[in-house]
């Protein structure tokens, strides 16, 4: 009798929370743990707008933002699950700095195992061979947390972050705890601590006390020339692995009965810091903007966890924070969108005209049709496989030709100096897919590259090249003009560049 009403008294907190009040959703903490798959429902039945959702990627298909996936979990259902050709929900991605987030993660799992005793500790306690100054031997772990180290650096500079003897090299800008300044060797450190404290390695220890419990299967993570895995970048996840990180938190750290991180630790490393300009906070590792906190990755690679909405949004992107980074992008795109269609909390009346459309959507997205390809121009047939071998260039490319076999598609033989690679380029505007065998900064388990082509003018042959899993697009314009050609570059939509020129072979 006992088990009985204690069912149907938790029967009653889902419905009343999924339906009437926000301050009830925190009941519906631990009734449901995706295992292989989530669980599906339409927007409508969990307070999101269609017609909201859908507006916005259609207003992505006429912007120059260049999306691989959005996903969109509200209430534990999967609402909204968009992936742009080449890209699928296998699909590892680099998360860059939102590793970040998962190293701030694992810190408390070491605390709550004991091997790390407080976040007052010094770094030299770990590594006294790194503290050369007075001020070094000052560090704290907290400090690290916090990007207030006071090591003297600048992210966009030369020094390699995962290089720990930059720690002794550089020295110290400020006191530790005093100044901000993003800083990729803090979590690096965070890393090489968590090894050294656990007798694991940092990707065995996030395996075994972090992945496995969520159910993250298929992960990478690269590391450093001393076997340190990365701390600040390089951990590859499908998004929607990223989307069970995203969801742990939302559930203060707790998976299908076990506290995977500590409920303390999940509110105080996502509880904002220090003020960073413009209009954020930063915690532990987290970007805090005005409402809930995020994992912030280069590119435009997002966990966005909003507890007022019972919310979790994931996003894969090349270059969609490019434009004044969080201002254009997290205020304009989200707020204006995702944040938007986002109702209240009883189910919207039923808009199947609206899911439908968004349904078809999504699928051309992933599975668009072949583009009609025009009249190859004369320069095709001039240059179809000659060789051009070009000027020195900082991405040392040496030679490449270009061979046009039949008009859906071309080959595109690369020569970057040890390497030799053959590349397939669509013609109809869906990517060919090409298994590389070289870690070229994307997948480093696939190795795969995706190209597509097309004639700008009768001159101009365009290249789009996607390291699979990487967030960067490189877009190519062959210039070709009698016997030369000019090759540019663009990344992440910029202007493009003059990369380097080249000769026709005799």
């Amino acid at each position: 009798m006992k088990k009985l009403r204690l069912r149907s008294l938790l029967i009653l907190s889902i419905f009343l929370g999924l339906c009437f009040s926000p301050v009830l959703y925190s009941q519906t903490i631990g009734a449901y743990w995706p295992d292989d798959n989530w669980r599906v429902s339409t927007p409508e039945e969990q307070g999101v707008d269609s017609q909201t959702l859908l507006d916005m990627f259609k207003d992505i298909q006429s912007s120059n933002l260049d999306f691989h996936s959005i996903l969109i979990i509200r209430n534990g259902y999967l609402i909204t699950e968009a992936y742009w050709t080449p890209y699928h929900k296998e699909t590892t991605h680099n998360i860059k700095s939102a590793s970040k987030s998962v190293i701030s993660a694992l810190t408390g799992i070491a605390i709550k195992k004991k091997y790390i005793k407080t976040l007052e500790q010094k770094v030299s306690e770990f590594f006294p061979e790194y503290a050369n100054e007075p001020q070094k031997k000052d560090i704290t772990l907290r400090n690290m947390l916090t990007m207030t180290g006071g090591i003297s650096w600048n992210e966009n500079a030369k020094e390699n972050p995962f290089d720990l003897e930059n720690w002794k090299r550089l020295p110290m800008s400020d006191k530790p705890g005093e100044r901000f300044v993003y800083n990729t060797m803090m979590p690096h450190m965070m890393s090489a601590i968590l090894t050294k404290t656990s007798g694991m390695s940092t990707r065995d220890f996030a395996n075994d006390n972090l992945f496995k419990p969520i159910g993250i299967k298929n992960f990478q993570w690269k590391k450093d020339d001393i076997g340190y895995y990365y701390g600040g970048a390089e951990l590859f996840l499908t998004p929607r692995d990223m989307a069970r990180f995203g969801f742990l938190f939302l559930n203060k750290g707790l998976w299908n009965g076990q506290q995977i991180i500590p409920v303390d630790w999940v509110e105080e490393s996502t509880t904002a810091k220090i003020d960073v300009p413009p209009g954020l906070s930063y915690a532990y590792w987290w970007w805090i903007p005005a409402k809930g906190y995020m994992a912030w990755g280069f590119g435009g690679q997002y966990i966005i966890v909003r507890p007022d909405l019972n919310l979790v949004v994931v996003i894969t992107a090349n270059g969609a924070d490019k434009i004044n980074l969080y201002k254009d992008f997290m205020e304009s795109f989200l707020e204006k969108n995702i944040f938007k269609a986002v109702k209240g909390y009883k189910p919207l009346p039923s808009n199947s005209l609206a899911c439908q459309f968004l349904k078809e959507h999504l699928q051309k997205l992933e599975n668009p049709e072949a583009v009609p390809i025009p009249t190859m121009p004369k320069t095709a047939s001039k240059i179809s496989g000659r060789n051009y071998i070009l000027e020195q260039n900082k991405m040392n490319l040496k030679s490449f030709a270009l061979t046009f076999k039949n008009t859906n598609e071309c080959f595109w033989k690369l020569n970057m100096g040890k390497d030799i690679i053959n590349f397939q380029v669509s013609l109809d505007g869906k990517y060919r897919i090409t298994n590389t065998g070289l870690s070229l900064g994307g997948n480093p388990e696939e190795n795969q590259s995706a190209c597509k082509g097309y004639w700008k003018s009768d001159s101009i042959f365009v290249i789009e090249h996607h390291m699979i899993g990487d967030p960067t697009k490189q877009i190519f314009e062959l210039k070709f003009a009698g016997n030369k050609v000019a090759i540019g570059l663009s990344t992440f939509g910029f202007e493009t560049n003059i990369l380097t020129s080249g000769t026709m072979e005799k």
